[in-house]
């Protein structure tokens, strides 16, 4: 014969299994090991119901709530994907998940090689403050066509100099209405990455001055390279998002990527005083502007500069790379075929003095 459990029975047993979770769930938040940012992140629950962060449940749990006390005043599903973040049934880390979502897995695909429930991912997302990524992103990496060195050595070189990148993974360069067909230059090897969208021309006001400035930008759509660059062209230093110049640097080096940098910020002091050379036999001097940099990332840039091209540099009481007359002449021979039309004043005399008589 079977026996009769009674209703107090019932309410007994189902206590002590409450008791047992909610025990089991405390023991795994002291081993849980996100980062506080991420562990106070919110995560969106039913409109119905009143949210609470995994930090506010965990303290309900402390105080002797039950889950399903818990429950009653936030959305089960909620409550449901704490328990299995803490009782490590989800393992998934931040990292991998950028990483595949970048690689563009929709959501079903990563809860499926990662071995997640599926109505987990959507709530781990939010967790771990990743961006929500829709059909449009889909779309456009499955069509994505990879970058040609050429337009990569662009964007290395423009990233030394006047270039930026947005958190979004957009390149972008802004010049003055003189330098129009130059910024048309770089923008010519990025045919697939521009749109109607992509120009912009404004004009501002110097605060200092008082006078006009004219400025022409350009904005390449997002690309899942220039993405990456992001990551290692930018720091979060004291809250600020700085440059910084990436430890790959020595490898990404060449030609092209010196004369863009050279072009961008680099300087030639020709001797020239009133369009009158000083001295009929002085040789010229290079410079190059790095005031976006500090030391060590100076550093990087000297030690790259001679061990990919002989140039001895050193910094000047200006912050810049300075080259002496040997290192002038050996810095013009190696990027002068790299150089565009307009900014090869920078690196021949001829054609800067031909610069001073249009003038």
């Amino acid at each position: 014969m079977h026996k009769t459990i009674t209703k107090e029975t019932k309410k007994k047993i189902a206590k002590t299994k409450s008791e047992a979770g909610r025990t089991q769930i405390l023991e795994g938040a002291k081993s849980f090991t996100q980062t506080p940012s991420e562990n106070n992140l919110k995560v969106a629950s039913h409109r119905k119901h009143n949210f609470i962060s995994l930090d506010e449940y965990k303290q309900l749990l402390s105080q002797g709530k039950t889950t399903l006390e818990v429950c009653k005043i936030t959305s089960k599903h909620l409550i449901y994907f704490y328990n299995a973040l803490l009782k490590g049934r989800i393992t998934l880390s931040k990292e991998d998940f950028e990483t595949m979502y970048d690689n563009g897995l929709s959501l079903n695909e990563i809860a499926l090689k990662s071995n997640t429930p599926r109505e987990y991912i959507t709530q781990l997302r939010n967790f771990y403050a990743i961006k929500r990524k829709g059909a449009t992103f889909q779309k456009r990496l499955n069509n994505e066509q990879p970058l040609p060195q050429e337009a990569k050595n662009i964007i290395i070189g423009s990233m030394l100099g006047d270039g930026h990148i947005t958190k979004n993974g957009y390149f972008s360069e802004k010049h003055s209405p003189a330098q129009l067909e130059y910024l048309q230059w770089k923008a010519s090897f990025f045919p697939n990455l521009t749109t109607d969208k992509s120009w912009a021309y404004y004009e501002s006001i110097d605060k200092r001055s008082g006078s006009l400035i004219k400025t022409h930008s350009f904005r390449t759509t997002v690309h899942s390279w220039i993405q990456e660059m992001e990551k290692l062209w930018y720091k979060e230093i004291d809250g600020k998002r700085i440059k910084v110049v990436p430890e790959e640097i020595e490898g990404w080096m060449n030609e092209q990527v010196l004369a863009v940098w050279f072009m961008d910020d680099g300087l030639t002091d020709w001797h020239y005083r009133n369009g009158i050379k000083t001295y009929a036999n002085i040789q010229p001097n290079c410079y190059l502007c790095t005031d976006s940099f500090n030391g060590k990332n100076m550093d990087k840039l000297l030690k790259t500069l001679e061990s990919k091209f002989l140039l001895k540099s050193k910094i000047n009481s200006r912050n810049r790379v300075s080259f002496n007359v040997y290192n002038t002449k050996l810095l013009m021979k190696t990027i002068i075929s790299y150089t565009h039309k307009t900014m090869l004043y920078k690196v021949d005399e001829k054609s800067y003095c031909e610069l001073l008589k249009s003038r």
